[in-house]
């Protein structure tokens, strides 16, 4: 598997946002546009939030609609194309919802990503036996069927963190994230040894950091966020928001993006440094292995 960008779902977002461009530059509501090219307003919503695919048909009916020259119609129908081409997640449609199905290819396909990881390590950086300890132990809802398939689509994703263009990546652990026995002792030591490890590569791409105790309480206390960043100017921010008192979603709205943004800079600048992150790693695997 490569490990550039997969830009699938962001083509798609791209390709609706410049469909809803066009839309709003000519004044038209999306049941107007609906009615005048036979698609049906209800499509042309979902086809602008990039929930529903666009055929050649309809792209061609909305370009005409809208008057639109030809090298702004090649340009979509490049997009439109890149959009129906199957990418890994899409094997695992069975077993995720539809909308973690779409955080994968926002993931796949951003230019940075931010996160926040309150108790555990985050999916891109665990091991494979990590990964499986925290699917078995993760919900009562998980059939034994789909642990495999979960744990594989796991590691799949962390191939943006390999390759000639890595995601930019960064992370905060909270503090119990480096200390709870995910496993058992030999797992969770492997673990935190990967973490030094990835560490220690000292990859500008790459800054993992840990909130020590004393730090107290912060903006991010209790909280499991990623943000996702893009290169196109088409695609704002995304975050998928993980808790226990909520349900996990992705959240797009711009003064969210801004506050979790804020937010996630606070803590990174409260956290460890790179030094003593690695040297807390360290002590934390000597004492699982002296226990």
């Amino acid at each position: 598997m490569a490990g550039g960008p997969i830009l699938t779902t962001v083509h798609a977002i791209e390709l609706g946002q410049r469909l809803r461009a066009h839309r709003s530059a000519l004044g038209l509501t999306t049941g107007a546009v609906g009615t005048a090219t036979g698609l049906g307003g209800n499509n042309v919503s979902t086809i602008e939030i990039a929930k529903r695919r666009l055929t050649p048909a309809g792209l061609s009916r909305l370009a005409e609609h809208y008057e639109l020259e030809p090298a702004e119609v090649a340009e979509l129908e490049a997009l439109r194309v890149a959009t129906e081409r199957r990418q890994w997640w899409n094997d695992y449609e069975s077993v995720f919802s539809d909308e973690f199905i779409r955080f994968l290819g926002l993931e796949a396909g951003a230019a940075e990503i931010r996160e926040y990881v309150a108790e555990t390590v985050p999916g891109l950086l665990q091991t494979a036996d990590y990964a499986r300890a925290m699917i078995k132990g993760g919900s009562t809802y998980i059939r034994p069927v789909d642990v495999g398939p979960r744990v594989e689509s796991r590691l799949a994703r962390q191939a943006r963190l390999e390759g000639p263009e890595p995601v930019r990546y960064s992370v905060v652990l909270g503090p119990a994230s480096i200390r709870m026995y995910i496993g058992g002792r030999a797992v969770m030591r492997r673990q935190v040894e990967h973490l030094a490890e990835l560490v220690e590569r000292d990859d500008e791409h790459l800054r993992i950091r840990v909130v020590p105790y004393t730090v107290g309480a912060h903006s991010m206390i209790g909280s499991s966020v990623s943000i996702m960043s893009f290169a196109s100017r088409w695609v704002t921010d995304h975050a998928w928001i993980d808790s226990i008192t909520s349900t996990a979603g992705l959240v797009d709205r711009r003064t969210t993006l801004l506050e979790l943004t804020a937010s996630f800079e606070d803590v990174f600048e409260r956290a460890l440094d790179r030094d003593d992150t690695l040297a807390l790693l360290h002590s934390v695997r000597k004492e699982l292995e002296d226990r």
